[in-house]
């Protein structure tokens, strides 16, 4: 599917069909929030070593919230909240919230985690906003070169009020340096469809404004650009402000001093996604600059991209000679060519192999 036709609303008007049971519905003052896993669906939960994906369930990340003036809230740190392989949803709430947290960070932990899209419930009312994390760092990065974030396909199917359903993406979001993105940050209300998203013409709006979402590449991140109707002369930007997180609520990290070794080969070098949908194709996710996860086949498309090279390669039965990929052994192998170096085809050895209806 061609960037362009990712249209805006599709990313956030779509999730306003959701259900309220979604959501937290209880009468207690807090924010709740849900994380839809794009990966895991894959994945059988009774089984820790099914799925191609089953590494895909990582920590939650943490939650800092702040209120439209740009006032900090408080923090909900997960360092040892796993969002366990296998998971659709994973959820998180910040107890004792009795205004409006109309601004998040989500920061990553020391395990990757690959997140769909994301829920907010405010307290105290019924306002719930959700929007397609994974479909904006897909279409930021497409469009904007380092305004997205690390992206893969997923097989969670959203629903829109309108028109067919469709499977979004997922972001990555880490701490430990296998994903770039360290954090995302949200103005929930741009979100909203009935005063925000309307046009694919305000993709810009949405990618290149910080105070209205941000991939965020920096160690640990602690602040987010908002909105303020202050004008600083003396800013980059007189619209905008920095809102930062409090000294003592930094006291709650309570994140181990020593960071993990970087890992030096890939998580998902055993790992095989075969997809039968017409949303995803090999294509895209192997020439694009920001996309992460597992080799990758699609059968609209008859295409395999070696995600370690990322390098595609037609399926044998419609080539001749070259080199191809064999769908019935995972093996990519050379045809026709007798002067062909084979000891150039990569050796394959998928262990997890699952497939997207």
């Amino acid at each position: 599917m061609a960037v362009a036709a990712l249209g805006v609303a599709r990313l956030a008007l779509a999730v306003l069909s959701f259900s309220t049971k979604l959501f937290d519905d209880s009468d207690k003052p807090k924010a709740s929030f849900n994380f839809y896993i794009g990966s895991d669906g894959a994945s059988d939960p009774s089984d820790p070593n099914d799925g191609a994906l089953n590494n895909a369930g990582g920590n939650l990340p943490d939650i800092r919230i702040w209120e439209e003036n740009g006032n900090f809230i408080d923090i909900k740190t997960n360092d040892g909240n796993k969002c366990k392989d296998g998971s659709v949803v994973c959820n998180s709430a910040i107890e004792d919230v009795e205004v409006q947290p109309t601004y998040s960070l989500f920061t990553g932990n020391d395990d990757a985690l690959c997140i769909s899209y994301a829920t907010v419930n405010f307290p105290g009312d019924t306002s719930m906003y959700a929007t397609t994390i994974g479909g904006w760092a897909r279409l930021c990065s497409e469009k904007y070169d380092g305004r997205g974030g690390s992206w893969y396909w997923s097989d969670v199917v959203i629903q829109p009020k309108e028109g067919a359903s469709f499977k979004t993406e997922c972001a990555w979001i880490d701490k430990d340096g296998d994903q770039k993105t360290t954090g995302i940050s949200l103005h929930w209300t741009e979100f909203d469809g009935a005063h925000g998203i309307k046009k694919d013409q305000d993709v810009s709006y949405f990618c290149n404004n910080d105070a209205v979402m941000q991939f965020h590449t920096e160690e640990d991140p602690k602040s987010i650009k908002t909105w303020t109707n202050k004008r600083d002369l003396f800013s980059r930007d007189p619209s905008t402000t920095l809102a930062t997180t409090p000294a003592d609520a930094m006291v709650k990290r309570q994140r181990a001093t020593e960071a993990k070794a970087k890992r030096t080969t890939s998580k998902f070098a055993g790992s095989l996604v075969k997809s039968k949908s017409k949303d995803h194709n090999s294509k895209e996710l192997c020439t694009s600059k920001t996309s992460a996860g597992p080799s990758f086949v699609s059968y609209d498309e008859r295409m395999f991209c070696h995600m370690e090279t990322k390098t595609l390669y037609p399926f044998c039965e419609d080539v001749h000679s070259g080199a191809c990929f064999d769908d019935q052994t995972n093996k990519v192998k050379m045809l026709g060519d007798k002067n062909g170096k084979r000891g150039d085809l990569p050796a394959l050895d998928f262990t997890h192999v699952t497939t997207w209806e």
